[in-house]
């Protein structure tokens, strides 16, 4: 298949050392950056010896009407150049656009691939509610103190672990707990779960639980041991022991109550993992067929460092000793997301066993800060004049902003209105629209600060105006 590539002056350099790798043409278009490139700039240009013409993600244009005028397959490449191999490697499974650049469609087509590839496995030996123990391991997400909270505020929190990702949602009992809000407590939640479990030690509280159709009770020791007695044959249980043997009798016994036993050797914090983990292997060892739960959030809420990559290895690692249940919850700032950092790393985890293959270049990935790919701007050119701050601030006459982040929103307040949004852009071009701003410099500045929000926003950290956003200097 002959191919030809389209690039702008720029890029030209770069498109073309590719293009000699991959075995393709280059045409450089009259125009010095590539996303510029429009119709206009192919519309003389003869294409008849190639099948396929691919034109830069970003170009505009309509470019079905310009291939249905040459005769020739033109869609959009990836948005950045390096990408190209890329795409080039997996070309036969693409269906190119004339809209979607290449790389976000070989994005969306692994994320596909890997998502069948792990959901085609679900099986396992039984099932807690609706949700089948097997395949990916399945996300437990806790509640904590969940009798305390107000009915529109617990169902808020299971709604949002829900749409995290969360397969079973744990209500968190306190020590000290009144009965009828633990009864209040597991109505409202069993109205939104698929499945249900309840984390008690005590009997009184499982039994509430049970009377309330729970699917799964955890937290059964040898000192609550008693507690069997509630236990029906429909009933998961999660047996816990840091004693290997303790744990292999104490499942056994459970068993006598019920085949959905789940066995947790404790996940115990950082600085005592390792050995922890070497119990999880010995479980295993010894009892390879009855499920296994670990609980990563003593992990995560236990160390002063980003939840992302905690959560990653964590779940590669229970992939490893063969866990089917990944228990976290969210009770600090710092762990927010864990439920869904958790739920991709599973799919990534499973996959990477399934195709005996490191977990990356799945389609699926926990990079948020950090980058796969360095995309390299060019030298510059011209006249080039050094930035410098002024120092000379003049009040723009159509008055101030004040801006900060409120729930899922960036708030930005002007005597006029208040405006409401998620992106930077819009605010501003809802500002614009409202003629709320008269200076170049009051528009560059308020553009700087809504950025810094928005990115506050999408990383969960603090904004604050007019203060630099804080990242740890490592």
């Amino acid at each position: 298949m002959r191919i030809l590539l389209v690039t702008g002056r720029l890029a030209e350099g770069e498109v073309r050392r590719i293009a000699r790798r991959l075995g393709v043409d280059v045409y450089v278009a009259d125009v010095d950056v590539a996303s510029f490139i429009t119709p206009s700039h192919l519309k003389d240009l003869d294409l008849r010896d190639y099948d396929l013409v691919l034109v830069p993600g970003l170009a505009k244009g309509d470019w079905k009407r310009l291939e249905e005028e040459k005769g020739v397959k033109i869609r959009l490449g990836p948005i950045h150049v390096c990408d190209l191999p890329l795409v080039f490697k997996h070309l036969d499974e693409l269906e190119l656009s004339h809209n979607v650049p290449a790389c976000r469609l070989l994005g969306d087509l692994k994320t596909k691939e890997t998502l069948k590839l792990v959901e085609s496995i679900e099986n396992g030996e039984f099932s807690i509610g609706n949700v089948r123990i097997g395949g990916r391991p399945k996300i437990v997400a806790e509640i904590v103190d969940a009798p305390e909270l107000g009915e529109d505020e617990l169902i808020e929190k299971i709604d949002y672990y829900l749409e995290s990702g969360a397969d079973i949602i744990d209500l968190g009992i306190p020590i000290e707990y009144d009965p009828e809000r633990v009864r209040r407590a597991v109505r409202v939640a069993r109205d939104r779960c698929e499945a249900l479990s309840i984390d008690t030690f005590s009997k009184k509280a499982m039994e509430i639980g049970v009377e309330k159709g729970v699917d799964m009770i955890m937290s059964v020791s040898w000192k609550n041991v008693e507690c069997e007695e509630v236990i029906t044959r429909d009933l998961a249980v999660v047996a816990v022991d840091r004693n290997v043997e303790g744990l292999l009798k104490l499942v056994n016994r459970l068993k006598g109550r019920t085949d959905k036993v789940v066995a947790d050797p404790i996940l115990d914090p950082p600085l005592r993992v390792f050995e922890s983990l070497m119990r999880y292997r010995r479980y295993r060892e010894l009892d390879p067929d009855t499920p296994m739960l670990m609980g990563v959030g003593n992990v995560t809420e236990l160390i002063d460092a980003d939840s992302i990559g905690i959560n990653a290895l964590m779940a590669c690692v229970a992939e490893e000793l063969g866990v089917e249940l990944l228990f976290t919850t969210e009770a600090s700032v710092k762990t927010r997301g864990s439920v869904r950092e958790l739920k991709v790393a599973s799919y990534m985890a499973k996959a990477s066993k399934i195709k005996g293959t490191p977990p990356k270049d799945l389609g699926l990935s926990l990079l948020v800060v950090k980058e796969k790919t360095r995309v390299e701007g060019g030298e510059p050119k011209g006249n080039v004049v050094m930035a410098k701050e002024s120092e000379k601030f003049v009040r723009d006459p159509k008055g101030d902003f004040r801006i900060w982040i409120w729930k899922d929103r960036i708030v930005c307040e002007h005597e006029r209105a208040t405006i409401l949004g998620k992106s930077a852009k819009e605010i501003l071009d809802t500002v614009i629209r409202l003629n709320l701003v008269s200076r170049l410099d009051h528009a560059g500045y308020l553009g700087r600060e809504l950025m810094k929000a928005e990115i506050a926003l999408k990383l969960g950290k603090n904004y604050v105006q007019d203060e630099e956003l804080r990242f740890q200097n490592i």
